[in-house]
């Protein structure tokens, strides 16, 4: 059985891009980061800056860890993009990012190797090689953040569809009434539990003047989910409600995910996970109701180990994942 994990290569090169912030780093196959660096993306400056500045990380990196031009990159960057073709279909927090062809401007850039990969498909990756999912053959990884992404290991192999695009965990419909998710769709599961859907609701309760508990533990006056947790944790009612709806509908999903899959583990990962028993109680409960019998006694639910390196471990990991295209 093929564990996923291949290749002589013992030392990665991993980019970590994002809207906001730009992550390189240097990684053994062991997991040991021997060099790490971020800067801002400046993605207002447009797509050749950017690429430009990804370049730099890279050859930064690089030089840091003394390493050839025979050692590859593996660069974790949001989508929908093609991993197979290396192009960045769009990006939402990176404007002008339309058919961006970026494996091969990079590798023509720096010169070594390029892997392109989807942030949340690596993040899977770097779950299961040097993670919480480190031993498994089948395993759901699901991160709970701005939005919601995830990533299927069956087998010791990442599921990711005929073009790379699969995995898209975040927008599976679990009310065909639901709210409209950011894709477009009604009911996905990004609409009621990412950090984008209950900022929405809490917002909308502190307007409401049910909310003061939530407005109590505002960030800096921001309300999002830390502020919603903290109030949840105090026995907030509206706080909890809100969670409740919250957990109900990613339990349902990840029931979904136990019955077509039958995982061994689900890793939750992402800020959101962090809320803590007001979200997992009733994401539990839910998944009690809505999955197999029979396939809940296989799975457990676990936390994610690699916390805020988790993209930096992903990026590494589509060097030492011995199936990427």
């Amino acid at each position: 059985m093929a564990d996923g994990t291949g290749g002589n290569q013992q030392i990665a090169l991993g980019v970590d891009l994002g809207g906001t912030n730009l992550r390189s780093a240097a990684v053994t196959k062991s997991g040991e980061i021997v060099f790490e660096t971020h800067r801002p993306t400046f993605a207002s400056e447009g797509v050749d800056s950017v690429i430009d500045r990804i370049a730099l990380a890279i050859r930064e990196a690089a030089d840091a860890a003394g390493v050839g031009k025979d050692v590859p990159v593996g660069v974790a960057a949001p989508g929908p993009l093609d991993p197979r073709r290396g192009i960045v279909h769009f990006a939402p927090n990176l404007p002008g990012w339309r058919d961006v062809q970026l494996r091969d401007r990079l590798q023509s850039l720096t010169g070594r190797p390029v892997i392109l990969g989807n942030d949340a498909n690596a993040a899977a990756l770097g779950e299961f090689i040097f993670g919480a999912g480190q031993g498994s053959q089948n395993m759901i990884y699901v991160g709970l953040g701005t939005g919601i992404g995830g990533g299927v290991i069956a087998e010791g192999r990442l599921i990711d569809g005929i073009r790379g695009m699969g995995g898209e965990l975040g927008h599976v419909t679990v009310d065909l009434d639901g709210p409209r998710c950011t894709c477009g769709s009604p009911g996905c599961i990004e609409a009621f539990c990412s950090a984008w859907s209950i900022t929405h609701e809490a917002e909308l309760l502190v307007a409401s003047g049910r909310g003061d508990a939530i407005h109590a533990g505002a960030v800096n006056g921001t309300i999002g989910p830390r502020a919603v947790g903290a109030a949840a944790a105090n026995g907030d009612p509206a706080a909890l409600a809100l969670l409740d709806r919250a957990g109900r509908a990613l339990g349902a999903g990840l029931a979904n995910f136990i019955n077509i899959f039958n995982p061994e583990i689900i890793v939750l990962g992402g800020g959101v996970s962090e809320i803590g028993e007001p979200l997992l109680a009733p994401v539990r409960r839910a998944i009690d109701t809505y999955a197999m019998a029979v396939m809940t006694s296989d799975v457990r639910l676990i936390p994610s180990s690699l916390g805020l390196k988790t993209g930096i471990y992903g990026s590494a990991a589509l060097v030492f994942y011995d199936d990427h295209p």
